[in-house]
Formats: C-alpha cells, sequence, structure tokens
C-alpha cells in the first residue's frame, strides 16, 4: 500500500509539473510570440530548471506547444460532444459545439494561442492541426443529416458541414479578438443553420 501511494504521489507531481510548464510556456507564447519563446525563459517563469523541461519534453518547445495543442483539443471536444449530446434538436446541436469553441476562444491566453495560431507556429503544430475541426465536421454532418425527414445523408452534407465549421472557427478568430463579439455571432451562426435547415426541409418536399 505504501508503494501504491509514493507511486500515486509521484504520478501527480509529474502532472503537476507538465501543467505548470505548460501554463509557463502559454504566458511567454503570449508575451513574446513564438519566434521570442525560449526553454530558458519557460523555465524561469516554471520556476525550475531547463533539464527538469527537456525530461519531460525533450524536443523542447516543439514539444511543448504541440501537447499544449492537443490538450486543448481534448478538452474541447469533452466539453463540446457532452453539451451536444444533452440537446435533441440538429440546430441546437450544432450550436452546442460553437459555444463550446466560442467559450474556449474567449479564453485571454488559451483562445488566442488555439484560435490565432502564428505563421511560425503552425509547422511545428502540422501534426496535430485540425483535430478538433475534423471531429466538429463529421458531428455537424450528422447533425445536418438529422434536419432531414429520413436522417439520411445526401452527398452534400459532408461540405456542408465544412463550410458550418469553417464559420465557427472564424468566428472564434474574432471573439478571441473581441470576446464581447461572442454573443451576436452565435445569433448570427443560429440564423444561419435555421436557414439550412429550412433549405434543406423545401429540398424534400419539392
Amino acid at each position: 500500500m505504501t508503494a501504491e501511494k509514493a507511486l500515486s504521489l509521484r504520478e501527480r507531481n509529474k502532472l503537476r509539473t507538465r501543467a505548470e510548464i505548460h501554463a509557463a510556456a502559454l504566458e511567454v507564447f503570449e508575451e513574446d510570440g513564438f519566434s521570442e519563446s525560449s526553454i530558458e525563459k519557460i523555465a524561469k517563469v516554471a520556476g525550475t530548471s531547463k533539464g527538469t523541461v527537456y525530461t519531460y519534453f525533450p524536443d523542447g518547445m516543439d514539444d511543448i506547444y504541440r501537447e499544449i495543442y492537443v490538450a486543448l483539443s481534448d478538452e474541447l471536444l469533452d466539453v463540446a460532444t457532452r453539451a451536444r449530446d444533452r440537446e435533441s434538436e440538429p440546430v441546437q446541436r450544432i450550436l452546442a459545439l460553437a459555444n463550446a469553441l466560442f467559450d474556449l476562444a474567449s479564453r485571454p491566453v488559451q483562445g488566442r494561442f488555439f484560435s490565432l495560431i502564428s505563421p511560425m507556429l503552425s509547422p511545428v503544430l502540422a501534426p496535430v492541426l485540425g483535430r478538433a475541426s475534423k471531429v466538429y465536421a463529421g458531428l455537424v454532418a450528422e447533425d445536418i443529416a438529422r434536419m432531414r425527414h429520413s436522417g439520411k445523408a445526401w452527398p452534400d452534407d459532408a461540405q456542408i458541414a465544412e463550410l458550418i465549421v469553417g464559420s465557427m472557427r472564424e468566428a472564434a478568430r474574432f471573439i478571441t479578438e473581441r470576446p464581447g463579439r461572442q454573443k451576436p455571432l452565435t445569433r448570427a451562426l443560429a440564423v444561419l443553420l435555421q436557414g439550412v435547415e429550412a433549405q434543406i426541409k423545401s429540398e424534400e418536399t419539392t
């Protein structure tokens, strides 16, 4: 039992250290941008040594920022899918996804990192970029199919979903810059989705 408790404590300490490095990296990114970020600065802000940072992240900053992006993507998908599952109507289910993304975008530091990826950082994140967007597009396509009386997908549903998710991403970027735009952009998206739903239903009757 003592060994299990000691192992559990070590694991908790490791998780805490990783979280501290993540937070420090985001702070450095927010203040200096990716081009001026360095392991030295991240270690200093985290209150640890360069050696410790490299122990957790052997590839240095690339490792750190990729892991942060993946963690934010996973957090977003968890919150978004749970919110979507609480809704029954297709438009509300899609809006639940959008609201989860918009809430993340409105967070000062995390939202800027997730929504406003710099040109220099994009190549670093290339292996993990778009993880959430791909899942979003699949979920939105499912909800578009649910707008039809038959509930069956049509060939254009995937393209419609891509356009809707693209609109969400662009709205998230605006919200990151001006969080006060979240409510009006959410209302505008609702109008857009209602128009899509009306068009889909009209197509079924013609």
